[in-house]
């Protein structure tokens, strides 16, 4: 088995993995914040709409909600679980965008 070290001497790379760790760690960041503004953009596009088409890819966006977390210091407080649903802090709603390829690649027979 090869390290990764050997296999980006290979590819003609001399970084230390301690240095190539923190530049994937840099290009995770930028990476992650060129998502979150492709997300607002694509979201200001869709408007109102349950899907917006590129030219390779659809993204759909959904509603979702989730319930909120239990008060714990509340239930310590009260002592009593027998309705912990009358602890719940208020649900939320959130937008999830799931990406799918626009169509299946043909298979070279």
């Amino acid at each position: 088995m090869t390290t990764m070290a050997e296999e980006l001497k290979k590819q003609g790379h001399n970084l230390h993995p301690v240095d190539f760790l923190a530049h994937v760690r840099q290009s995770i960041k930028a990476l992650q914040e060129l998502e979150d503004t492709l997300k607002v953009d694509i979201g200001k596009q869709m408007g109102k709409a349950d899907s917006l088409g590129g030219n390779e890819y659809i993204a759909f966006q959904k509603l979702a909600e989730r319930k909120g977390s239990i008060d714990e210091k509340a239930v310590a407080k009260k002592l009593g679980v027998e309705n912990l649903d009358s602890y719940r802090k208020p649900s939320s709603t959130y937008i999830t965008l799931r990406v799918e390829s626009r169509a299946e690649p043909e298979l070279g027979l």
